[in-house]
């Protein structure tokens, strides 16, 4: 019994199920004491994944958008999932999948280090095995990490790219946290082609100057990095950065105590937020492709 109980952690899988909305639900059902520190990533990395036989994905859509939480968070049944449904409300079906992903076992541990560790080499690659699974051709991936959910979809992208080196990547940064000791260089580099990374990805940063201090604040090489803590209505936090992106989609706030706060998204000619992504158009997709990274944040202000 103990060896049948130990080998339901071990092999854990990733399941694929689909909402009432029509989007995606992956969830890693990995937990960080098995999966990284007993079975060792390089093992966890390449899991089993079960999609449920009554998911119903349009075989024509060739454009996915996947939301991924942080540190001490979930996706299912919480921001990303609401995040991810109110993208699904803007788009063409017919042309994309919209979903979230929930890495909760990786997630939920002491420290905000373990978090990312499990993040980069574990939650990011099995995502990425999931996408493959679907089977859909995607041309156009846009992934939106939060915290250290940013190693998720960094890893992913990396993982995808190495299979399919054909797709173009958005990576959406909220509040990305590198560790003191990592190099926040490496996060959303997904070619070493300069040529390669420039053609194929674009990636974009907001952050807040929070109680999580430099961590947070990082302003990334390879990404385009704008300040939001000007527009918090409160003071500034950590989670603020996924609540003003997903206002950004539906034009308004949904937490009580900001559910009358102006949603402020505009630095010169430019709106930030859910604007910049292919989802909101070609003709802003093609604007944002223009928008120089590794800059000094640009600030929006109130």
């Amino acid at each position: 019994v103990y060896k049948r109980q130990l080998g339901k952690y071990l092999h854990a899988p990733v399941k694929v199920s689909q909402t009432d909305t029509g989007c995606l639900s992956i969830r890693d059902e990995g937990i960080f004491v098995f999966q990284h520190e007993l079975l060792k990533p390089e093992v966890s990395a390449d899991p089993n994944v079960a999609i449920d036989k009554n998911v119903t994905i349009d075989p024509c859509a060739d454009k996915l958008v996947i939301v991924v939480h942080g540190w001490m968070d979930k996706g299912q049944n919480s921001w990303p999932s609401k995040m991810s449904a109110a993208i699904a409300d803007h788009v063409d079906p017919n042309e994309w999948l919209c979903g979230s992903y929930d890495w909760r076992g990786g997630s939920v541990v002491i420290t905000s280090i373990q978090a990312a560790e499990y993040a980069r080499d574990i939650a990011g690659p099995r995502l990425a095995r999931a996408i493959l699974e679907i089977g859909n051709e995607f041309e156009h991936i846009h992934l939106i990490g939060h915290s250290a959910g940013s190693w998720t979809i960094h890893s992913a992208a990396k993982r995808i790219a190495a299979v399919r080196p054909e797709v173009q990547f958005h990576l959406t940064f909220l509040d990305a946290y590198v560790p003191s000791q990592w190099d926040e260089t490496l996060l959303g580099r997904v070619y070493f082609d300069p040529q390669r990374q420039k053609k194929q990805v674009w990636a974009e940063h907001y952050y807040t100057k929070d109680i999580t201090f430099v961590v947070t604040e990082h302003d990334l090489k390879y990404a385009h990095n704008v300040d939001i803590s000007a527009v918090d209505p409160f003071v500034s936090e950590h989670e603020f950065p996924y609540r003003w992106y997903t206002a950004t989609i539906t034009g308004k706030f949904t937490r009580w105590d900001e559910k009358k706060e102006t949603i402020h998204t505009r630095n010169g000619d430019i709106d930030y937020g859910f604007a910049r992504s292919l989802e909101s158009g070609q003709q802003n997709w093609n604007k944002s492709r223009k928008l120089k990274t590794n800059n000094r944040a640009v600030k929006i202000l109130k």
